[in-house]
């Protein structure tokens, strides 16, 4: 029997609800963990510097009759951010704006095949959204009432998630299927470690640990300010910014797999003395997969990417990692990386898709630095 979609809504999650949400998703998401690790690396998420103060919330489907019920349907959370904004039409300065990113959608077995994520993204975005961009007026009245305001929600100018089901999220639109979350950049550059033969050169580059990686972060965001501004891309133009642990949780997310390593990885960046060309990451030592070192911020001008490359490798090589990834190199560099023995293709998970919230079509927008940084 189906169920009647306006029956259900979606509510922040109760404590009870988030260690359950937790629970489902064991199997897919906790490999090589058991279920206590599992729940206690999810947990220590909370306080994390990117969820903090409220940042962080995770969200059910559940029937309005019961909101705190153990047997709702399905969940997902979401990261409270900070970006920035620069409407060219309106102003040359970037505006720095409330967004958010979408982590963790899952829907027990049970459960799927009857539309209940579908449903539940549809109604995140009447949660995040700005009221001013996504009034209650225009909400399907199909769907009974909008779901219930949570302090410091509804103020958002975009969101993302980074999608492993294709194009699923693009028909998930607040009020009409097709307006959902939109694709953009898939570009995925890899070099075997193994057969890399770019040289490391010894001239002034920094290792960075945890701490050097956040100071640097405060820095690039204001040169990311500066490059938004100062495009000449046509249209709106909008990022993430790095900051406020963004940028770190891709690394802090995969620390209960690295501390198993026998020399746990301790540097997490590498600038050069100038702080012009430089590259932050996170290593995945999960199997199947080869050990990975997956770029998650890169500045680096032409001239000295050849260099950072040889810098990058070298610490893959000191911590035995397999595979270096970037993402959505510019030309000018993806072509030098070619004459560097890196490959790049198209990937076909962890797909970066955006949602605007306002009135302007996603084909007249663009992302600036879409990167590993701002994946949650």
């Amino acid at each position: 029997m189906s169920t009647d979609l306006s029956t259900l809504s979606l509510f922040r999650a109760t404590p009870e609800q988030a260690i359950e949400t937790r629970r489902r998703t064991l199997n897919e998401w906790g490999k090589g963990l058991t279920l206590e690790e599992h729940l206690d690396r999810d947990a220590s998420q909370e306080d994390y510097d990117c969820s903090r103060d409220g940042r962080f919330s995770s969200w059910v489907l559940a029937p309005r009759e019961d909101p705190q019920t153990l047997e709702f349907k399905c969940a997902c959370e979401t990261f409270k951010r900070t970006g920035l904004v620069v409407d060219p039409s309106k102003s040359k300065s970037a505006e720095v704006v409330t967004c958010y990113g979408v982590a963790s959608v899952f829907t027990p077995a049970a459960n799927r095949g009857k539309g209940f994520a579908r449903h539940m993204m549809r109604l995140l975005h009447w949660v995040l959204a700005d009221e001013s961009l996504l009034p209650p007026s225009e909400f399907p009245t199909v769907w009974g009432a909008p779901p219930p305001k949570v302090d410091g929600t509804r103020n958002g100018r975009f969101s993302a998630l980074w999608s492993d089901v294709g194009d699923f999220y693009g028909a998930c639109g607040p009020v009409h299927p097709g307006e959902g979350w939109v694709i953009r950049g898939t570009a995925t550059t890899i070099w075997d470690v193994d057969t890399s033969t770019v040289p490391a050169e010894a001239r002034d580059w920094t290792w960075l640990d945890y701490a050097g990686c956040s100071k640097l972060w405060e820095e690039d965001a204001e040169s990311m300010r500066s490059d938004m501004e100062n495009s000449a891309s046509p249209g709106l133009r909008f990022s993430y910014l790095p900051t406020h642990g963004v940028a770190s949780y891709q690394p802090r997310r995969l620390e209960m797999y690295l501390q198993r390593l026998p020399t746990p990885p301790q540097t997490w960046g590498v600038t050069s003395s100038d702080h012009t060309t430089y590259a932050t990451w996170a290593i995945d030592p999960r199997p199947p997969a080869p050990r990975t070192l997956v770029v998650t911020r890169l500045r680096a001008n032409p001239q000295r990417f050849r260099e950072l490359v040889g810098k990058i490798l070298e610490l893959a090589r000191k911590y035995d990692v397999k595979r270096v990834e970037m993402w959505n190199l510019s030309t000018e560099l993806d072509n030098i990386a070619r004459t560097l023995n890196a490959t790049t293709h198209m990937r076909e998970e962890h797909l970066p898709a955006f949602k605007w919230y306002g009135k302007e079509p996603e084909v007249q927008i663009s992302w600036f630095f879409n990167e590993r940084f701002c994946w949650c």
